[in-house]
């Protein structure tokens, strides 16, 4: 994905090549939130393209493609936070979540994928906050 062009929204093509083995880890996402509005924006030159995935009309997560890995960032309101500090997530993530600044849209959850292995908490934080949300 190039930082540096706005006119054309990352498509499969390119996003398998920048991710690499990690493609079908962003396809599985891509199943897990099948009934979600799937949108690419352009965040600027800084920030480039993020792929923001919407339930209801409201965010359920933002997905920022890099090379060979992802970053996928919730945000995560009252009642969710306190689920998903009691769930399977690894330590540090719930630690991270309990101790995060509440901003308007909710507590920030952001989660790195560099490894399959990676998408574990990110299959558990979709499938919580979908259960939990309209």
């Amino acid at each position: 994905m190039k930082k540096t062009t706005k006119e054309v929204a990352p498509d499969d093509s390119e996003l398998k090549q920048r991710l690499g083995e990690l493609y079908n880890s962003y396809k599985e996402i891509m199943t897990l939130t099948e009934g979600c509005v799937h949108e690419w924006k352009y965040y600027g030159q800084k920030y480039g393209w993020q792929l923001k995935v919407m339930r209801t009309g409201k965010a359920l997560l933002w997905l920022i493609p890099s090379e060979g890995s992802f970053r996928i960032g919730f945000a995560v309101r009252e009642n969710e936070r306190q689920a998903l500090i009691n769930s399977n997530l690894p330590a540090r993530t719930k630690e991270e979540l309990s101790v995060a600044k509440k901003y308007p849209e909710g507590y920030p959850l952001r989660l790195s994928v560099s490894k399959k292995s990676d998408m574990k908490p990110v299959r558990l934080a979709i499938e919580t906050l979908k259960t939990m949300r309209p």
